[in-house]
């Protein structure tokens, strides 16, 4: 490698670095200011400049009785490019009468700098960035005291610059972690976010303040589940994304009504919506507010059927089971957890959905017995469930006429919404 190559790949590197301090184009500050104004005195030299130079120009940092834009140039044009080069104290009585320089802009035409005295500005790597210059606009001469104490001044420069660096570095640093941290604040909400929509609110709520969900007994709730009639035949005949998409929008249409009346959708299961009643907050009307979940649910079933039948696609029939009773509540898993219900109130409830007919709610005695007032069912007497031997069932029809907002029962008025406390 040649010494030319060489010298190119060094002043590369001395470019590079002077460039990560962020000082070229920066505005004036005091304490460089403070510096030249000083060496201006002490040398009794009218003009001090701080300089830095980059790969095509000189520019002055500050400047002592002149503004520090008139030392701007060409970086060949300039004497403090040969000060960076030899890395050490130039000192030069007379410009004209020193072969290097007599030639050069400043000193043939004006100012016609005749004195100059420049220290380079060497950090801790060997990089000179740039001089602590003073020039005069005639001949004279520096005692050695006076070269040494710029060369003080240089180091203070380049402290300065240093500590400017450590600042912006810190600063940016600081913002980093600002950045950092609303970033972490951000995916924490995202992350209780998500919980909140795994888990019933209340349930989340536990878990974020204490890591952990107290298992609890519940009275009396009621634990509905919906089935359509026909999946599995339907999905091997479907196409998978086509299935899952309007698996999606039922299941969607379910959660909002969830929302809004107080129910707590706990999972689903394949083609099947398991939600409850009265197990997160405790409710007297839990049965009622079930009923009225799952007219709800066949009306959102029928209005989405609708437009499947103006697309040309067949509907989808659902089935609905009800039943009112004690259950066992609790969060299981520890990494990928969920909120559960167990106890035979939710096998008698999954009985009485497989127990039902398309497109009917069909509920038991327990629940009957609790929402006879409000809702009109037709008994169907004993019907026998699987594992569980003849069982009451009912069909759930309608809301009452005097409580129905709708001919078809399926909305309720003012007058039952006041009487379950809602709006």
């Amino acid at each position: 490698m040649s010494s030319e190559t060489i010298e190119q790949e060094r002043e590369d590197l001395r470019v590079e670095e002077l460039l990560s301090y962020e000082i070229m184009g920066a505005p004036a500050e005091f304490a460089f200011d403070d510096i030249v104004d000083f060496a201006s005195e002490i040398t009794a030299c009218p003009v001090a400049f701080v300089h830095f130079i980059d790969s095509e120009r000189q520019w002055a940092m500050a400047a002592a009785n002149v503004p520090r834009e008139t030392s701007e140039c060409h970086r060949e044009d300039s004497i403090c490019n040969v000060v960076i080069r030899q890395n050490d104290v130039v000192v030069i009585p007379d410009t004209l009468e020193d072969e290097r320089f007599k030639y050069i802009a400043c000193v043939r035409d004006t100012p016609n700098v005749r004195f100059y005295i420049g220290a380079p500005l060497i950090n801790a790597k060997g990089f000179a960035l740039g001089t602590l210059c003073l020039v005069d606009f005639e001949p004279r001469t520096v005692d050695y005291e006076k070269v040494e104490a710029i060369k003080v001044l240089a180091r203070q420069v380049v402290a300065h610059l240093e500590l400017r660096k450590q600042i912006g570095l810190a600063a940016e640093s600081q913002q980093q972690l600002k950045s950092a941290l609303d970033t972490l604040h951000k995916e924490k909400e995202k992350s209780e976010q998500f919980l909140q929509n795994v888990l019933p609110l209340q349930i989340a709520d536990e878990w974020l303040k204490h890591g952990k969900v107290t298992p609890r007994y519940c009275q009396d709730v009621t634990v509905g589940f919906t089935d359509f009639v026909g999946f599995t035949q339907a999905t091997s005949a479907s196409e998978p994304g086509h299935l899952v998409a309007t698996l999606n929008e039922f299941f969607s249409r379910f959660d909002e009504l969830c929302s809004s009346l107080g129910l707590d959708r706990l999972k689903t299961i394949g083609d099947s919506y398991m939600f409850c009643c009265g197990v997160t907050e405790r409710q007297r009307a839990h049965a009622a507010f079930a009923c009225l979940g799952a007219l709800q649910f066949m009306r959102a079933v029928s209005e989405v059927n609708d437009r499947r039948r103006q697309d040309g696609l067949d509907p989808w029939a659902m089935r609905v089971g009800l039943h009112s009773g004690p259950v066992m509540a609790g969060v299981v898993g520890e990494t990928r957890f969920s909120y559960d219900i167990w106890g035979d109130t939710v096998n008698v409830s999954s009985r009485l959905e497989q127990a039902s007919d398309p497109n009917r709610i069909n509920i038991s005695d327990a629940t009957h017995h609790r929402v006879k007032n409000f809702f009109e069912c037709t008994p169907r007497g004993q019907v026998e469930a699987k594992n569980k031997g003849m069982l009451g069932m009912y069909w759930l029809d309608r809301i009452k006429p005097q409580y129905s907002a709708d001919d078809k029962g399926l909305e309720p008025n003012r007058k039952l919404l006041a009487i379950f406390g809602l709006k």
